[in-house]
Order: structure tokens, then C-alpha cells, then sequence
């Protein structure tokens, strides 16, 4: 029996930087916050965005490496729960966007990394076996 060891691959690797990026960005929401306000730029909760970032983050990173796994025997549901994780991901960096007031490559480095590989995954779990 042949394994989709691609789309597993790339859900390793998409939820890996998904995780750091999540947890990166949920940890410093508060700094964030405190920095944005301090400079005089208009801040929001900084609760509302760490729990925005841990659900699209976290969660958009959990989602890919379930479907991943799913896929790698080519289960119909793993390309269902790659194609959500990876537009959770989006969320979440649209999420940071929203959040720092405009795009930075430095900042959403890791999941910017992460959609990429959330994209080819998706990509690779819709694929038939062969």
C-alpha cells in the first residue's frame, strides 16, 4: 500500500513554525499591546487577539498535523482538515496584520513559513494514490 508521505512531511514542518508562530505571537500580545499604546498607536484587548492567536494558530497548526496524518494513508479527511488548518493559518496572519497595523516580514516570519507549507500540504493531500 502506498503512503502520502509528502503531505506528511509538510504538515510536520507547516506545524512546527504554525506552533512557534502561534505561540510566539500569544505570549507577546500583552508586550505588543503595551509597546503599540506607549508609542501613542491605538491598541485593542490584547486578550482578544492571544486568544484569536491561539485558537488560529495553535489550532490552525494542530489541524494541519491531524489532516497530515490522515493523508498520509489517504483518508478523504485529511484533505478537509489540511485545507481548514491552512486557512486558519491565514486567519492568523491576518490576525497579526490587524494587529501590528500593517504587514511585517520579520514578525510573521514563522507563519508565513507555516501557510506556505499549509499550502503545499493541502496540495499534496488532495492528491489520489497511485
Amino acid at each position: 500500500m502506498k503512503k502520502n508521505t509528502a503531505a506528511l512531511v509538510f504538515a510536520i514542518l507547516g506545524a512546527i513554525f504554525g506552533l512557534i508562530g502561534g505561540i510566539l505571537w500569544a505570549a507577546c500580545a500583552q508586550t505588543c499591546a503595551g509597546v503599540s499604546s506607549a508609542v501613542g498607536g491605538e491598541s485593542g484587548t490584547p486578550v482578544g487577539y492571544m486568544v484569536g492567536f491561539i485558537c488560529l494558530g495553535i489550532g490552525g497548526a494542530l489541524l494541519m498535523l491531524i489532516g497530515g496524518i490522515q493523508a498520509f494513508t489517504y483518508k478523504k479527511a485529511g484533505t478537509a482538515l489540511s485545507v481548514l488548518g491552512f486557512l486558519l493559518q491565514v486567519g492568523c496572519l491576518v490576525l497579526q496584520c490587524v494587529f501590528v497595523g500593517g504587514f511585517s516580514f520579520t514578525l510573521s516570519l514563522c507563519t508565513i513559513v507555516s501557510v506556505l507549507m499549509g499550502l503545499l500540504q493541502a496540495i499534496f493531500a488532495a492528491r489520489k494514490p497511485q
